[in-house]
């Protein structure tokens, strides 16, 4: 499994109020994306804030897992926000949202799924996890409004294998001027099971949002 982003930061500004970060133990990875609300350092807090609330509790259960972040995070002016638990051996993906990030497994068939209506910080209730499997071709994409439309074209398919080629080719063709851009890649190399590691936060999580990066 190889996971990768691509963010940038509303024109004009230097800081990104979208964040993505993942953590790995053994056949598992938890991922996440947030969306601060607004942009400039007030959302990227937000988000950062959501961000630090998911690692000090990533065993959770997603749906109180989201509780807890909405809890910590009241403070701030809130966010947007998805996690996946993603689970190699079983071939399966557990995917919870508030609010408008968007996601799909593309492969033999595009599986879309979005949030469900909300602020995380605003007090969230129902939280439903939605189950998927994984295909032996899957690419399972996260992506921030800041994109629309979001599709894989032939040639995004020939890139599929290579999640962080993905993601900056979906940022370029789908990202819009208007805000925040984040999208998060995972490749499943078949969904074989990855060798254990310590649990720790990925390459990803939070990194600054430079353009282009």
């Amino acid at each position: 499994m190889r996971i990768a982003a691509s963010l940038r930061p509303f024109p004009g500004e230097t800081t990104c109020g979208d964040v993505v970060a993942w953590w790995r133990e053994g056949d598992t990875a938890l991922i996440a994306v947030a969306d601060g609300l607004g942009h400039g350092l007030p959302a990227r807090l937000a988000a950062e804030s959501f961000m630090a609330a998911v690692e000090d509790n990533p065993g959770l259960d997603l749906a109180e897992l989201m509780r807890r972040a909405d809890r910590s995070i009241v403070h701030t002016r809130g966010v947007a926000a998805t996690l996946v638990r993603v689970d190699l051996r079983a071939r399966t993906a557990r995917i919870a949202g508030i609010g408008n990030v968007q996601g799909a497994l593309f492969g033999e068939r595009t599986r879309r799924f979005d949030g469900a209506a909300g602020i995380v910080g605003a007090g969230v209730r129902n939280v439903r996890p939605l189950d998927l499997s994984i295909g032996p071709e899957d690419v399972l994409a996260l992506w921030t409004d800041g994109l629309r439309h979001v599709d894989l074209d032939e040639a995004s398919r020939h890139v599929r294998a290579a999640p962080q080629q993905l993601a900056e080719r979906l940022l370029a063709r789908f990202g819009c001027e208007s805000d925040d851009c984040a999208v998060l890649c995972v490749a499943f190399d078949g969904a074989a099971p990855c060798a254990p590691t310590p649990f720790a936060p990925g390459s990803g999580p939070p990194e600054p949002c430079e353009p282009g990066s």
